[in-house]
């Protein structure tokens, strides 16, 4: 009899921890696009806020930023059932039906870094404020203008991309404001060799060049080939957004005179937080805004920006 009290009380404990697998909390990540240490950092601190409340994290990403290769990943993320999906849209459009789906089904959805045209279906937005990063964008390079009063342009990624359009907006209000002639932004489609056409053309069409604003790490690599080229490197300014490895190479070789940092460790230990706050049902914060710094050549060993570069490699906690 004690025999069988004791493998009863086995199987039942074996039960009870099935269970308590079978409760655990999970959340999908489906970042913009797989191998940029940006979303390599909100994924940290994503898995931070997962790890403090024993949720867990599963993330997959696509190869490219383009609705067409997340689309997928997000419905078979959706098939699979988890309990919140935090993402980062890849356009405001497109990708309103999936996570509508999603949502419609008892997944919380949080938006992270971009956003929809319509975000009513997420329980909580938590991204860079990225219109005041392009002011702060645009107020660095006319520091570094020092006064100049050539022309400047934007290359941009492509239309409907919440987060870039945004900065963008910033950026043509700080130098539009100091009456600075601005040729308005073009779209590369995230190819560093369309930056790199808009970039030689814009030498030629605008000789008066003096600054360039991209809004992302391709644009940027194609801005700085095409200077490259046409021996215009020492001449004009380029202010990116790429605190990625490759970014910050481009300043320790002069290539770029300032990124703008923007902080995706927070923005993902935010998103986590809200998505297992919605779960708990506990308060939920609807929109949250995370701020930036500039990095420069000189400042990189700065603290206060040497812990904002991106990074696959976690903090501890």
């Amino acid at each position: 009899m004690k025999r069988l009290t004791l493998v009863t009380a086995a199987l039942l404990a074996g039960c009870a921890g099935a269970t308590a697998a079978r409760a655990e909390t999970s959340i999908a990540f489906i970042p913009g696009v797989g191998g940029d240490a940006y979303y390599g950092s909100v994924q940290c601190g994503i898995e931070a806020a997962a790890r403090k409340r024993g949720a867990k994290v599963t993330t997959q990403a696509p190869k490219s930023f383009d609705p067409a290769a997340q689309i997928p990943i997000l419905e078979a993320m959706i098939a699979k059932k988890p309990d919140a999906i935090v993402i980062a849209p890849t356009d405001g459009k497109a990708l309103f039906g999936p996570l509508k789906k999603a949502a419609d089904q008892g997944i919380k959805v949080v938006l992270v870094d971009t956003t929809l045209e319509d975000p009513s279906i997420a329980v909580s937005e938590v991204s860079s404020d990225n219109v005041e990063a392009g002011r702060v964008a645009g107020r660095e390079l006319l520091k570094l203008l020092s006064g100049r009063k050539g022309s400047v342009i934007t290359v941009n990624l492509s239309p409907g991309v919440s987060t870039t359009d945004d900065r963008e907006k910033g950026f043509a209000e700080a130098v539009k404001a100091e009456g600075i002639k601005y040729l308005g932004q073009q779209f590369s489609n995230n190819s560093v060799q369309k930056a790199d056409q808009i970039v030689s053309a814009t030498l030629l069409s605008s000789p008066d060049l003096e600054g360039i604003f991209s809004t992302a790490a391709f644009n940027t690599e194609g801005a700085v080939a095409a200077l490259r080229a046409a021996g215009r490197t020492k001449d004009v300014v380029i202010v990116g957004f790429n605190a990625n490895p490759p970014g910050i190479e481009e300043l320790k070789k002069g290539q770029v005179a300032a990124q703008v940092v923007l902080k995706p460790y927070d923005e993902g230990r935010m998103a986590g937080e809200q998505a297992l706050n919605a779960l708990e049902g506990k308060p939920v914060e609807k929109k949250l805004l995370t701020g930036s710094t500039v990095a420069t050549k000189d400042n990189l060993k700065d603290p206060d920006v040497a812990k904002y570069v991106y990074s696959f490699t976690c903090p501890a906690d």
